[in-house]
């Protein structure tokens, strides 16, 4: 019974894919008040990105966004609505940096 349960399910798991989208983001960066574009990839549930690094996001219908808490300020901040693709990045730490704008979709 074991084996027929696992050739019904094999076929499944083998087809299973990693869901990756690259974007392209142009906003402001508000602290030094700079027109400015960012290259963001989401593999799965992970941002994947050059300056900030990587980090696991929780995605639900409407969002994607991840909290990172440095004592009581904000360390990361990242929030994308996934309808109309606007983005707030926020970072705390030791160089503060707040870009907001908007992302298109370049590759899936």
């Amino acid at each position: 019974m074991k084996k027929l349960l696992w050739l019904i399910l094999l076929p499944h798991l083998v087809q299973a894919e990693l869901i990756s989208v690259e974007l392209l983001c142009k906003g402001v960066e508000k602290i030094q008040n700079q027109e400015i574009t960012e290259m963001i990839r989401i593999d799965g549930n992970t941002l994947v990105h050059k300056v900030h690094g990587n980090h696991f996001l929780e995605v639900t219908d409407n969002k994607i966004s991840m909290l990172e808490m440095d004592g009581e300020k904000v360390g990361l901040s990242f929030d994308l609505n996934r309808n109309n693709g606007d983005i707030e990045i926020i970072r705390g730490w030791d160089k503060p940096y707040h870009f907001k704008g908007s992302c298109g979709v370049i590759r899936r």
